[in-house]
């Protein structure tokens, strides 16, 4: 398994950064990697809510299933995803600061099968990638004040 922790500081209210990284179907506006993301029922996103996201990589089109665990606006949200042979989990807590916003962000990945083996391998390019889509969240936000 991969564990990617990383902190954050973004310099707008925990409303704000929240309703952006918690909810899903909102990561096409500012995650370059997400171009389709929904819900398969209607309403608001609580605990139990399922989706999905669609994610582009090397030209490959990615779906993953999305189950939220725990949706606690604006404070915390955990979920899981899960995309043939990877299964993903991630936390993410929102605390105020003076300047805006901190977020602890996790994310956890297990792979199945002959994938399990590529693990040491890919957790670098994950942690890379991971950081990029938090600044593009950072960048968004900052440029849409």
């Amino acid at each position: 398994m991969i564990t990617v922790q990383l902190q954050i500081e973004i310099e707008a209210p925990p409303e704000v950064v929240f309703d952006l990284l918690a909810d899903h179907t909102k990561h096409p506006i500012w995650n370059p990697n997400i171009i389709e993301a929904s819900l398969f029922a209607e309403g608001p996103i609580k605990k139990g809510s399922k989706g999905i996201a669609v994610a582009e990589s090397k030209g490959r089109r990615i779906e993953n299933e999305i189950i939220y665990y725990e949706y606690n606006r604006p404070k915390f949200v955990s979920g899981g995803a899960t995309s043939g042979s990877i299964i993903g989990k991630m936390s993410n807590e929102f605390t105020p600061t003076e300047k805006g916003t901190k977020i602890n962000y996790r994310f956890e990945v297990k792979f199945k099968g002959l994938m399990r083996f590529l693990e040491p391998f890919i957790k670098r390019s994950l942690i890379k990638q991971k950081k990029a889509e938090l600044e593009a969240l950072n960048d968004y936000i900052t440029k849409n004040k």
